[in-house]
């Protein structure tokens, strides 16, 4: 064999491992960004329950005192429709969380609920001596708590499963792997958008109850 053949196939090698190793290393990075969406998928999914037993509980008859009028019930109807958004947003990302339509269509979904929930939390508030049954009025604070917890937990979730989608993104996007990315259809990923932090108004709801006990 001729040096230049051997030169030849000594440098074959040399890309065929390189090859290999850098896209073992994407699918790596891809297997991050999928391990990192399972704990705040089932945030979000707590989240989405919550906001539900919320709104059916603020919808029943012991609630109606604080929340029968028109302003509660159309807030009431918000609160329903944007988490039924989230929850279908929710289904469509799960199992696709490098899907940055996907994860997307999921993080404006989240706003929309975010956005549903926070002036219903300051219309109960602002109406806590609307309630005639300190149990339910209870049970409201505790929802609230949660929710606000869930939050936080989201929060976490959230910013491990970004750093995990700026790894992956950084790897497709670099040269020279974004020729294998490109080669074997890896595309970037979107890191879930963050919703308004809230303010805490159910700290201010707990005030108001810890009044009237």
């Amino acid at each position: 064999m001729s040096t230049t053949r051997t030169v030849l196939v000594a440098l074959l090698a040399l890309l065929l491992f390189w090859g290999v190793g850098a896209y073992n290393r994407l699918v790596r990075l891809r297997s991050a960004v999928g391990a990192s969406w399972g704990p705040i998928d089932a945030q979000l999914r707590r989240r989405q329950a919550l906001a539900f037993e919320l709104a059916e509980l603020l919808a029943s008859d012991e609630a109606r005192p604080a929340m029968g009028d028109a302003v509660g019930a159309a807030m009431l109807q918000t609160v329903v429709a944007a988490t039924r958004q989230a929850q279908a947003a929710a289904d469509h990302a799960q199992g696709r969380p490098t899907s940055a339509g996907a994860i997307q269509s999921l993080g404006l979904a989240e706003q929309v609920l975010d956005g549903a929930l926070r002036p219903l939390r300051v219309l109960v508030e602002t109406r806590v001596d609307r309630f005639d049954m300190q149990a339910t009025l209870e049970r409201v604070v505790t929802l609230l708590s949660d929710l606000q917890e869930t939050d936080a937990q989201i929060a976490f979730t959230r910013r491990v499963f970004k750093d995990a989608v700026s790894d992956f993104n950084a790897a497709v996007h670099e040269l020279p792997t974004r020729l294998i990315a490109s080669l074997f259809g890896f595309r970037p990923a979107a890191a879930l958008q963050a919703a308004t932090p809230d303010r805490g108004p159910d700290s201010q709801i707990a005030s108001s109850f810890g009044d009237r006990a």
